[in-house]
């Protein structure tokens, strides 16, 4: 019978006291009907420590350890398990994936045809006799980039590099999402495995953000050219009588302002090229 949310939490924390505790069976059972595979995982591994005489949670472990990708653990877990269950539809499906996925595929052929001769109706054995049954990808497929090609792939793969053969088969497999023979090849590639050292070279690595600045750029100053563009001249370029002609201008204002003098006694500005300026006489408006 299926555990509530409250039954379910009160045993975790049994658990979380004695992980060896009898109630795993019934908290591992729980978790793999939630699909929560890691934790069931962990919670069946534990308590089969102490009760390696369960059948039933070795059943259990087998499918976790399947869906986590433990393909080892998932053999091992189906061998313990006995004929009882061996037997059944759920463990049959375990037992081939698991061996397809552990690079065993003349095994998995062998136990799926014989599992099929009893039950020729089973979809998922089905569809695995199909993977492996199919014959090596073509050599030229290849994905939107024609570079990368099932010959590529294959030479990362020989050189040991899996990570790069993968990638280069999803990619492929995206432009051909039918190809039962680049289904059953990615298959075999993921259960490969991959090398500490052989993560730290990853394909990203070699490609350039195109959002980055070189390290090296440095920006030129811009530069004027022209040689209409002339600096101002500084202060003590400037005639020497423009100053003197701004404090009258001033002190006229102020006369102007107090009634000592006419507007049109003001002084004009001095003509800087030496040539007398025409001002034209205005009346203030105080005497129109």
């Amino acid at each position: 019978m299926p555990l509530t949310d409250p039954e379910l939490d009160l045993l975790r924390e049994l658990l979380s006291d004695d992980p060896t505790d009898e109630v795993f069976l019934q908290v591992g059972e729980e978790l793999v009907r939630r699909a929560a595979w890691e934790e069931a995982e962990d919670v069946l591994r534990r308590g089969l420590e102490a009760h390696s005489d369960e059948p039933d949670g070795w059943a259990l472990l087998a499918r976790a350890a399947l869906e986590i990708g433990d393909f080892s653990a998932s053999l091992r877990a189906w061998t313990r398990s006995g004929t009882k269950h061996q037997g059944g539809e759920e463990m049959r499906r375990v037992h081939v994936l698991a061996l397809e996925r552990a690079g065993r595929a003349e095994e998995a052929r062998d136990f799926v045809d014989a599992y099929l001769a009893s039950d020729p109706g089973d979809v998922v054995l089905q569809a695995a006799k199909e993977r492996l049954d199919a014959p090596p990808p073509e050599g030229d497929l290849s994905a939107a980039d024609p570079f990368l090609t099932v010959r590529r792939a294959e030479q990362y793969a020989a050189m040991g590099r899996i990570d790069r053969a993968t990638r280069i088969y999803r990619r492929i497999l995206f432009r051909h999402p039918g190809d039962i023979a680049i289904r059953a090849r990615l298959l075999q590639l993921d259960s490969a495995e991959i090398h500490d050292d052989e993560l730290t070279h990853d394909l990203s690595e070699e490609l350039i953000d195109p959002n980055l600045v070189p390290p090296d750029l440095t920006m030129p100053m811009p530069a004027i050219t022209s040689a209409s563009v002339k600096p101002a001249p500084p202060r003590s370029d400037q005639p020497s009588g423009l100053a003197e002609f701004v404090a009258s201008a001033r002190e006229a204002e102020r006369r102007v302002h107090l009634g000592d003098v006419e507007e049109d006694e003001m002084p004009t500005s001095p003509n800087l090229a030496g040539r007398p300026r025409k001002r034209r006489k205005r009346r203030t408006l105080l005497k129109r």
